[in-house]
């Protein structure tokens, strides 16, 4: 069985953040939430909270049928792997930030510092997602992935 997907209510996030937080420390050196804040270079969340029409907003990547973005890196670092996540592999990108212009949900993050380009991986490698666990208010919920199934 694939993970499960993650979805966003708006109407529940009360913009505490904390799911920004944890995704941060989750893909941290310390992989702690108070130790994460002491590390040089800081860590990266892969969500962002913000505002929309006045409503939470959660942007994050939405692993596209056909990324934009992978198609601009000339590197290769974006793979769209076989359960539909779209990742950015910080070791072969080399901060040219043409995939941030070709997002077209701008769910790509710069990291100037150390020039490389984030997104979400849905904590690819963990059996849970550090954001969804993270949401007290369930704004950020699990959703099984929609299969199709061929008549025949």
């Amino acid at each position: 069985m694939s993970k499960p997907k993650k979805r966003f209510t708006s109407k529940l996030c009360v913009t505490c953040k904390r799911c920004m937080i944890e995704c941060a420390a989750r893909h941290s050196q310390s992989q702690d939430v108070v130790l994460s804040s002491f590390e040089d270079p800081a860590p990266v969340p892969r969500i962002n909270i913000s505002f929309r029409k006045d409503k939470p907003h959660a942007n994050y990547c939405q692993n596209c049928k056909n990324p934009k973005c992978r198609e601009s890196c000339e590197y290769g670092a974006i793979t769209k792997f076989e359960d539909g996540n779209v990742i950015i592999d910080q070791e072969k990108c080399t901060g040219c930030w043409a995939c941030l212009d070709a997002c077209p949900f701008g769910a790509i993050t710069k990291e100037a510092e150390m020039a490389v380009a984030f997104n979400c991986d849905d904590c690819k490698g963990y059996d849970d997602m550090a954001c969804v666990e993270a949401c007290k208010t369930s704004s950020l919920h699990y959703v099984e992935k929609k299969t199709t199934v061929a008549a025949g």
